[in-house]
């Protein structure tokens, strides 16, 4: 059974030898590796991206309004709507490391984390874990304490609102864009 639960007979590639190109911590690592594949054939070049674990929630407020942050994303070139997200630090779960980011990044707490799972970002080349969440019962509690880096516009919107700036196409990174599903989906809206 594979680490998702799903039985295969897929064999797993077996990893012959690691070669890091480039190690830049805690934020980067790309490593170059040589793997066996079940058939036997070897490939030498296959390229990971290690990138930290990270925490992203949908805050949902008692009125069932939601929580967003619009701001400029460098990776993505762009101004876009977000939700509270951040890096896992050493020691810390996926639950608690969200907590902190939504008390930092926008002066709010929850009274409850629901988790959707924990996801790879690349099948491919890795790119850390995405841990999924909506968190209920958000309400302020005092001012954001966020880094220089995190500029944005803090905006309460609703579930119509979210659905239409995501139409519009406002919502340009996919982590984003699949806590919002996975929220919807649990809750039906």
């Amino acid at each position: 059974m594979s680490s998702n639960g799903v039985t295969s007979n897929a064999a797993p590639w077996k990893v012959v030898k690691t070669h890091t190109v480039h190690d830049a911590p805690p934020y980067l690592k790309l490593s170059v590796e040589t793997v066996e594949l079940p058939d036997g054939r070897i490939v030498d070049d296959y390229h990971q991206v290690h990138l930290p674990d990270y925490s992203i929630a949908v805050p949902i407020l008692a009125d069932g309004s939601i929580l967003t942050l619009w701001q400029y994303k460098h990776g993505a070139r762009c101004y876009s709507m977000t939700f509270p997200a951040g890096h896992v630090e050493p020691g810390e779960d996926a639950v608690e490391a969200m907590l902190r980011e939504l008390r930092e990044e926008t002066g709010y707490v929850a009274e409850q984390a629901i988790g959707f799972g924990s996801y790879t970002v690349s099948g491919n080349q890795g790119c850390g874990r995405a841990h999924l969440f909506a968190l209920t019962g958000c309400r302020p509690v005092g001012v954001a304490d966020h880094d220089d880096l995190e500029t944005f516009d803090l905006k309460v919107m609703t579930v119509e609102e979210i659905n239409a700036a995501i139409d519009q196409g406002h919502c340009a990174i996919l982590p984003q864009l699949a806590v919002w599903l996975a929220t919807r989906v649990h809750f039906g809206f």
